[in-house]
């Protein structure tokens, strides 16, 4: 009979890879017992499977080691760009016009340009001396 729950059965059998690969604890017992001829035999019924497993490992160690870190190098190389190309863009802006862009202000910072005053010098005064009380026991 033809239902959702059938092919819903299906799919959950599909998708899990443990009851394809459930037997090959199995299968590697069977080849430590067995002689030459069933090994030859289990060899090349199997080899199909093993081929397939070490093409598995092999395509995430290539992702792990190659599509991975260029992916996240080409990320930060455009990010790094990215922060270059605004800085300059800022300073030529300043250059070229005068004008500078200013990032906005978080709240609770102020802004301030401080100018130093040419001041006199003055002579510095001089140390004053400190004296110390002792407490006279009572």
């Amino acid at each position: 009979m033809f239902s959702f729950i059938n092919i819903r059965k299906y799919f959950k059998k599909f998708l899990n890879p443990s009851l394809y690969m459930g037997g090959l604890d199995y299968v590697l017992q069977i080849w430590r017992e067995a002689e030459g001829k069933d090994k030859g035999i289990l060899l090349l019924v199997f080899s199909p499977m093993f081929l397939c497993l070490i093409g598995f490992v092999f395509s995430i160690i290539h992702f792990v080691l190659f599509v991975l870190p260029s992916f996240l190098f080409s990320f930060l190389g455009w990010g790094l760009l990215s922060a270059i190309f605004g800085s300059g863009g800022k300073y030529f802006y300043k250059h070229f016009t005068g004008h500078e862009i200013k990032t906005p202000n978080k709240d609770g910072v102020i802004e301030a340009d401080f100018v130093v005053d040419e001041v006199e010098e003055e002579e510095p005064e001089p140390a004053k001396k400190t004296t110390t009380r002792k407490k006279s026991d009572e």
